[in-house]
């Protein structure tokens, strides 16, 4: 990672660094909140970009230096050169995807954007869910867990459970149920616009995870709310190379 972030820094004349990788090449950075400018740059995986942006909204540019990278913009091992005079020229495009924003009872707790995770808080014991969409039963079923996902978060742990790939810049989100005690619970799509709630309806407790971080704990009588976030993040790409990266990344 030093040799990478060496790299980047000498194709840049005016620059910030956050405090921890600042560390990795012997400088001073500041907190990820605090940091300023036009562009953020991401160097490592999708877990690296998702933290930033749970942190800090600008537009990101994603180098790859993990695993598969799939919301990264380029790999590491390619030519960084050309890719950041195109972006000092700004030739490139800023792809919105939508997020969305959790609430447990009319409380704001986070803003995903891959997905939010409810689960059972007991290994190998299944939990009760009820969902409703815009005030309407939309399904209730026992199972290990729940995901509502946005377009984005398609590619992502909705997708290992069988939900469907999604178009990034689609406005919709997926509720896709995990391991149901039943076989007519399947994923479904629907537009971003409608309100979601959820609620348990088994154990007395539940966990609730946002794109993989902190662990937040439900109760039974908890009011779960998911909307559309009104803040989208954009994400720096070169090309629409959406296809590409789902045959070279997802399918090889």
């Amino acid at each position: 990672m030093k040799k990478i972030l060496t790299r980047v820094i000498g194709f840049l004349e005016d620059f910030e660094l956050e405090e921890e990788t600042a560390k990795i090449v012997g400088l001073t950075g500041n907190s990820i909140t605090e940091l300023q400018g036009d562009m953020l740059i991401s160097l490592g995986g999708d877990g690296t970009l998702l933290h930033i942006l749970s942190n800090l909204n600008k537009p990101v540019f994603g180098i790859n230096c993990g695993g598969v990278g799939f919301l990264t913009a380029m790999e590491h091992s390619e030519d960084l050169f050309s890719a950041f005079k195109r972006l000092e020229s700004k030739n490139y495009e800023l792809q919105k995807v939508h997020r969305i924003d959790a609430f447990i009872n009319d409380l704001h707790i986070g803003t995903a954007l891959n997905e939010v995770v409810l689960h059972s808080s007991r290994v190998a014991k299944i939990q009760g869910f009820e969902i409703k969409i815009d005030g309407s039963v939309a399904d209730s079923f026992r199972g290990d867990g729940l995901i509502i996902a946005t377009p984005t978060g398609s590619t992502s742990y909705a997708m290992s459970l069988g939900g469907p790939i999604l178009y990034p810049t689609l406005e919709s989100h997926i509720i896709v149920p995990m391991a149901a005690y039943r076989i007519g619970a399947r994923p479904l799509v629907i537009p971003s616009k409608y309100e979601i709630t959820a609620r348990i309806t088994g154990y007395p407790e539940a966990i609730m995870v946002i794109d993989g971080q902190d662990e937040i704990m439900i109760k039974k009588d908890d009011k779960l709310i998911f909307k559309q976030s009104k803040e989208p993040v954009e994400l720096v790409r070169f090309k629409d190379d959406f296809f590409d990266r789902v045959q070279n990344k997802l399918r090889s």
